[in-house]
């Protein structure tokens, strides 16, 4: 079963914003209650059912890759990415860039059609069961969306009452009062909620419970509180010991686009689902196109190489993140199957009925044999020797320079974790892939963090039974580490090996306060332009330029 996102979350379209005081003694400022229609069962499931629309926009999309894998220490800029201000924080990031207005506009969108959902329950026409299971459900997406827009902008407007019309004032709450309703939210959430796995795409109570232990983890490490390490621990550790989820033994099958239906996928949490059916695959935002198109974004210009043309099986090459020096040099793959599960490096010549001798500088190379080898290593001469005629070897001196920037982007080693090779024809940009938002593993990992000073050898069997899990059969023993190996650095590392493009890097850079050292050490593009202000977002210029109380509410410090 898929969540139908109707139209009438045009209904629900935020024209401005806000903060919730100045609504506190004022009623139904949104008017939609009064709509008939929201006092139908029908009419009430419509609006929870258009609460889940705003995760479309951010899971399976373009530019929230580059709000959260871009300008970090994993990914650098591709040969047409569309947003260099995002990833290299040049002067040009500033209120008037385009991609964080949208998500602006999408996010308090998303949360207004919350609050509006929220004002509809408890309706004494649906069972108790059912008015605590949909406000639940509410109550987990607004924390989400809360979430969401506190990290990126910082103390900005907190709404949580709807509006309609134009609202012109706007003041700022502290990012302590977010976080203050997302946990009351997730407690709510946790309280009216089954526990279940969540097999089509709504929210359970595992889902609130791992993601509040997300949000304790990222109170904790951003304030060192022992209470929210504990809770993150707790919380971890009960969805963990559900029994409801258990880690994939080879780490490219859980890619595998026969387990991409998160409600089947055994180490999936929560996801976003999408579907073959374009009418089930709805948003608010038709230019942000339907479907999850995350596989188009991380796929390399290989169809202008030797032997090769545009498929189904290699995808569509948007060419629009690269990944860094250092996010390769993360992974032994001589232990670790996770590099050989996220990356592609080997190409077959795909021409049909291409023949030996028609290949200009590769006279050996036919249809199906090698067409490139890309090493994240300089290739030995026995190499260079290896693929004389044969095939074209891309290597660590061919792609990078010394100091880890590109001499190549359009050719790189690129993602695959995301790749959908059932797609209808080479050209289409949406798949029908589902957006896993959490995985177990981000709890084992999350146990791990949480535990590791206050009860290190615990933590400690939470890594290691993660990586012993990820390790090449017969490795385990390799992928072991000990008491000493265990901090925070080593933690990001083992973040990065397996939540690579999966929306976590610069939130956990920015929670942990390693953006700004990461990036001088490990982001070539970037490291001479990243600030501390670059800890949080500028707010869209047209936000500023739209309230009357421009003397209180201003651009965020830092930013022109």
């Amino acid at each position: 079963m898929k969540i139908k996102i109707t139209a009438l979350l045009m209904a629900f379209s935020l024209a401005g914003l806000t903060s919730c005081e100045d609504y506190l003694s004022e009623t139904n400022k949104s008017g939609l209650t009064q709509d008939p229609f929201f006092q139908t069962e029908l009419g009430i499931t419509a609006a929870v059912n258009a609460s889940y629309s705003g995760t479309r926009l951010w899971y399976g999309k373009e530019f929230p890759s580059a709000f959260a894998e871009t300008g970090t220490d994993l990914f650098l800029r591709g040969g047409d990415n569309k947003a260099n201000q995002i990833s290299d924080y040049t002067v040009d990031l500033n209120g008037a860039q385009t991609n964080l207005k949208d998500y602006w506009g999408h996010l308090y969108k998303a949360l207004n059609t919350c609050n509006t959902a929220l004002k509809l329950l408890p309706a004494p026409i649906l069972s108790e069961a059912m008015n605590k299971q949909y406000e639940g459900e509410v109550r987990f997406l607004r924390a989400h969306y809360l979430w969401l827009i506190t990290e990126t902008w910082g103390d900005v407007v907190l709404q949580t009452e709807p509006t309609a019309g134009a609202v012109t004032t706007a003041n700022r709450s502290s990012v302590e009062d977010f976080y203050k309703v997302i946990f009351a939210d997730l407690d709510i959430a946790i309280a009216n909620l089954a526990p279940a796995k969540s097999t089509n795409g709504r929210i359970t109570q595992d889902v609130a419970k791992a993601f509040k232990a997300r949000m304790a983890l990222t109170r904790a490490s951003s304030t060192n509180n022992a209470e929210m390490y504990a809770t993150a621990a707790t919380l971890a550790k009960e969805v963990i010991a559900s029994g409801r989820y258990t880690l994939f033994s080879d780490f490219k099958s859980l890619w595998d686009m026969k387990n991409s239906e998160g409600g089947a996928n055994s180490e999936v949490v929560y996801y976003v689902n999408y579907t073959n059916d374009d009418t089930m695959n709805g948003d608010y935002d038709a230019a942000a196109g339907k479907g999850n198109n995350s596989h188009l974004h991380f796929i390399m210009v290989y169809d202008k190489q030797p032997g090769m043309e545009r498929s189904v099986a290699y995808g569509r090459p948007y060419q629009r993140y690269v990944p860094t020096l250092h996010l390769l040099d993360l992974f032994n793959e001589k232990v670790d199957q996770r590099y050989a599960g996220s990356f592609q490096t080997v190409w077959l010549a795909n021409v049909p009925n291409l023949k030996a001798g028609t290949v200009n500088g590769y006279p050996k190379m036919a249809f199906g044999d090698t067409s490139m080898v890309f090493m994240k290593t300089v290739a030995t001469p026995a190499q260079v020797a290896n693929a004389a005629g044969r095939y074209k070897i891309f290597d660590r001196n061919t792609m990078y320079k010394e100091d880890g920037s590109l001499l190549l982007r359009s050719q790189f080693i690129q993602m695959s974790k995301l790749m959908d090779p059932t797609r209808l024809t080479a050209n289409q940009e949406w798949s029908s892939r589902d957006g896993f938002v959490i995985r177990i593993a981000e709890l084992y990992l999350i146990a791990a963090e949480a535990l590791m000073k206050t009860n290190p050898a615990e933590a400690l069997t939470y890594i290691n039974d993660l990586r012993k899990k990820r390790a090449i059969p017969g490795k385990e023993a390799s992928m072991a580490i000990t008491a000493k190996d265990l901090n925070i650095d080593f933690i990001l590392d083992e973040r990065a090996r397996e939540l690579a493009g999966e929306l976590f890097r610069w939130y956990d850079l920015k929670r942990t306060g390693k953006l700004v050292s990461y990036v001088q050490k490990y982001n070539a593009d970037a490291k001479a332009n990243i600030k501390e202000t670059h800890n949080v977002r500028p707010i869209p210029q047209v936000q500023l330029d739209a309230i009357t109380n421009k003397e209180e509410f201003k651009q965020n410090p830092g930013y022109n």
